[in-house]
């Protein structure tokens, strides 16, 4: 057998694998593997299960559960588990390769001239959109300077920001308009914690309003995951060898290099 079959052949085993696993958190640190098994046999029939331990054989509290059918895994999901009286998390397992994946787009940088329709005619290039989510601010009724753009496949949104992660993202041009584009995830994700960290350790260091690239209190959205006003923002301060330039002018941090 040519080897790029068996590379094809084992990849199609992995790919089985994975959507026959799930994940099991919070488990009791006492909690053995057979009684993990005798509660989950219950659903149906257990491949494997893979208890993570510490280097001392520690349990580290959660799991990995396969079983050989596919289709009772959203059953088992749906299910509240006590094991050892007490109660567990139990989810699909993503495998890491789809971990950095998303269909949600952020866009920053939004001013008010573009409509709806123009972000659409712009993004539909990169896939097709279910949803464009824009923001009111409550005090002006006017929308915020940025939204999420909701794609029906995790691909479009690789292609919008050539693979990249948070906090990495990439400029988009609809006419003379400059759209910082960024992965968004579900604010539970390790990615989404890891960048609002960072965010807020930005603005650890340099307190006040923040100000991104192009000018805006980050679109009024704060740290990409609080919500928040647009707050034109007139420093009076001098940095970095100099008065510091106007909105428009200043760069990262809101301070343009000399």
């Amino acid at each position: 057998m040519a080897t790029e079959e068996v590379m094809s052949l084992e990849e199609a085993v992995q790919d089985d694998s994975d959507a026959r696993k799930i994940i099991v958190r919070l488990l009791d640190e006492s909690t053995q593997v057979a009684t993990i098994k005798d509660h989950f046999s219950n659903f149906g029939a257990i491949h494997d299960i893979d208890l993570k331990v510490d280097d001392v054989g520690k349990s580290r509290c959660f799991c990995f559960i396969t079983f050989t059918d596919a289709a009772i895994i959203d059953k088992v999901c749906e299910e509240v588990h006590s094991i050892d009286g007490k109660e567990v998390i139990v989810a699909r397992a993503i495998p890491y390769k789809d971990r950095t994946k998303t269909n949600k787009l952020f866009v920053g940088g939004l001013p008010e001239s573009l409509t709806e329709q123009d972000i659409h005619s712009f993004f539909d290039q990169f896939g097709k959109i279910e949803k464009i989510e824009t923001v009111i601010d409550q005090e002006t009724q006017r929308r915020k300077h940025f939204c999420f753009i909701v794609f029906d496949s995790t691909d479009a949104v690789e292609k919008a920001v050539n693979g990249k992660n948070p906090p990495r993202s990439v400029i988009h041009k609809i006419g003379k308009f400059r759209l910082e584009c960024r992965k968004k995830f579900p604010e539970g994700h390790p990615i989404q914690k890891k960048f609002k960290e960072m965010r807020k350790q930005q603005m650890d260091i340099y307190p006040g309003p923040s100000i991104d690239t192009f000018g805006y209190s980050y679109y009024g959205y704060s740290s990409y995951g609080y919500p928040g006003t647009f707050q034109p923002y007139t420093p009076t301060a001098f940095s970095y060898g100099g008065p510091l330039r106007p909105n428009s002018q200043r760069g990262c941090f809101g301070y343009r290099p000399y």
